[in-house]
């Protein structure tokens, strides 16, 4: 499923109306820990193991909600819901790392 971009007034219709999300949270301030890791992120969301996943994307930089959920902005954030509910946030810079989100989500009963 290809990266869809958000923003603070759709992100929780999006968490709402799907049963398995993934957010990736970027910001300038970030560098290039976060724009370098866009593209891997890109590659987990057309992976077909994933097909039940919808992948956000949300520009903390536009969107003053996303920016206090920034703990760290030195590392990509990820936050993973499931039937609206938040599972887990956390720094993962990772493809792996990601990967452990993305297998916590499709095990969420």
């Amino acid at each position: 499923m290809p990266v869809t971009e958000t923003s603070d007034s759709f992100l929780f219709l999006q968490v709402a109306e799907n049963d398995r999300v993934i957010l990736k949270y970027h910001s300038d301030d970030c560098g290039a820990a976060c724009i370098d890791f866009i593209p891997i992120y890109t590659e987990l969301s057309d992976n077909p193991m994933y097909r039940d996943v919808v992948f956000l994307l949300i520009d903390a930089d536009f969107n003053p909600k996303a920016k206090e959920r920034i703990l760290d902005k030195k590392q990509p954030v990820i936050t993973i819901y499931y039937r609206g509910q938040l599972l887990d946030s956390r720094h993962a810079s990772t493809k792996k790392g990601v990967e452990g989100l993305l297998e916590e989500l499709l095990k969420a009963k």
